[in-house]
């Protein structure tokens, strides 16, 4: 019986919406002491059901149909309707399986109207109508995925809002709704790489923001520690490590979106496709960024179709982007020299993750050129621009080890793997994903160590500071091999 006088609460509001609703003015309706008096009533009957965990048990008709006055009559009443709205219409769907579309139309309605009501955060008075919607396109995804036209067109225009405002599920709501268009004749496949570049360029630009407000908060609790304040400087814990969860969120939901998109990134696949869309508008300066930069990620810069955009987006629009994809060109031609001339003018760029691989190869180029020192400086400023990433680490690492050479002595020329172990070590604190490359480069290194009995002959002890000069010029630890 209870569940029936539920069905027809949701079917009501559904049908009382489009004629109410939207001429309620006031903060309280056309009735306030109707309003107030729901408000308590649904208020208190839902406090008790939160506290009891949101039982099917402790849930109320009296509730649920005080709420849906409020709803109906005052909807200015509160943000907290919308809230413990989408609570109630969870309960519903997970429990009505027959009814469930039915409750998923009341629950987007509920957040249309919260946009419509609420287009700004109370607290923070900024636009939240793009959270709203995205949040809507991920409920109606994760309740029934077989809508997913309706949550692409959601999500769609969520992210044309403000992608800023959108949690990592969403975007990854977003591209698996895009696949899921392509994959049911919907779309064009140029559908799901266009997204793929798109969410790609929202999640490097969230996870630089984040990694500068990190260095921010670090500077001021050093700051703080400097002026003696500890209980200052630990007030920025939280905060910092807040930002790096969200940073390791935002590489999480790169990382997905970038296995998804592995059956559609083949080279032959990324060619076929942009080779039949270069033709149609070869002048198309955003078609020729896309085409290098995505050839360019998925190692596919052999083709001619690569050097052929790279040549055409240089003509039609010199620039940063232009730069990089020429380096790209002459490096795979070990022109080095050239190579880095591109590159170098490719770090102007205000795309992070493209001006991080521009320091990459530029540093390439230079070691190429037998430039360690330069190659090590330029690998240091790649470090800088992405702090979460140890790739520059391991590539300071190598160019260590492969110097050893250069040094003689039976500890000199051993100190350069204590130098370069160091470099891996920090390469896996930095950044987890590169842990199984730092091992393997940690076990050759290990191996050329000195022995214990070098270490004691020379006057050493492990664990010992060692200065390893030369171009290295760094202060190391002594070891001895495992």
């Amino acid at each position: 019986m209870k569940t029936n006088r539920f069905v027809l609460i949701a079917v009501m509001i559904g049908m009382a919406m489009s004629v109410n609703a939207q001429n309620k003015d006031s903060k309280y309706g056309l009735d306030s002491v109707a309003c107030v008096t729901n408000m308590s009533i649904y208020s208190e009957a839902y406090k008790q059901w939160e506290a009891a965990k949101f039982a099917p048990e402790a849930i109320s008709v009296e509730m649920v149909n005080a709420w849906r006055e409020v709803f109906l009559n005052c909807p200015r009443a509160s943000q907290l309707v919308y809230t413990r709205g989408e609570k109630i219409m969870d309960y519903f769907i997970r429990t009505n399986p027959a009814q469930k579309d039915a409750y998923i139309d009341t629950l987007s309605m509920l957040m249309d109207t919260r946009a419509q009501y609420f287009p700004n955060d109370p607290k923070t008075h900024t636009s939240q109508v793009a959270s709203i919607k995205g949040r809507k396109g991920l409920l109606i995804y994760t309740y029934n995925p077989g809508r997913y036209e309706e949550v692409y067109n959601v999500l769609k225009e969520a992210v044309a809002l403000d992608p800023s405002q959108l949690q990592g599920a969403i975007l990854d709501a977003y591209f698996k709704s895009t696949i899921d268009m392509v994959n049911n004749g919907k779309a064009e496949k140029m559908t799901v790489i266009n997204v793929y570049q798109e969410l790609s360029e929202v999640l490097d630009d969230n996870i630089k923001v984040l990694a500068e407000n990190v260095m921010q908060l670090e500077e001021a609790k050093a700051e703080a520690l400097a002026g003696e304040d500890p209980e200052g400087a630990a007030g920025f814990d939280k905060q910092i490590e807040k930002n790096e969860k969200s940073i390791v969120n935002n590489k999480v939901v790169k990382s997905n979106i970038d296995n998804l998109f592995q059956p559609f990134a083949s080279c032959e696949d990324l060619i076929k496709v942009f080779s039949a869309k270069m033709a149609e508008t070869p002048d198309d300066v955003v078609l020729l960024k896309r085409i290098t930069t995505i050839l360019d990620k998925k190692e596919c810069t052999d083709s001619k179709l690569f050097l052929d955009a790279a040549v055409k987006l240089n003509e039609l629009e010199p620039s940063p982007e232009s730069s990089y994809s020429l380096g790209i060109k002459f490096f795979k031609d070990k022109k080095w020299s050239d190579a880095a001339t591109f590159f170098d003018q490719a770090t102007k760029t205000e795309n992070n993750d493209r001006r991080y691989r521009a320091y990459r190869n530029l540093g390439m180029c230079y070691e190429n050129m037998g430039s360690l020192s330069k190659a090590r400086d330029i690998y240091r400023r790649a470090a800088q621009i992405d702090p979460t990433n140890g790739e520059p680490y391991l590539l300071i690492a190598m160019l260590y080890a492969g110097s050893s050479k250069q040094f003689s002595g039976e500890v000199e020329s051993k100190a350069v793997f204590w130098a370069a172990a160091d470099k891996c070590m920090k390469a896996k604190q930095v950044d987890p994903s590169c842990g199984e490359k730092a091992n393997g480069l940690l076990r050759a290194y290990n191996a050329n160590f000195p022995s214990m009995e070098t270490i004691f002959f020379n006057d050493y002890s492990e664990g010992q500071s060692f200065y390893v000069g030369g171009w290295i010029g760094e202060t190391t630890t002594v070891r001895a091999k495992k």
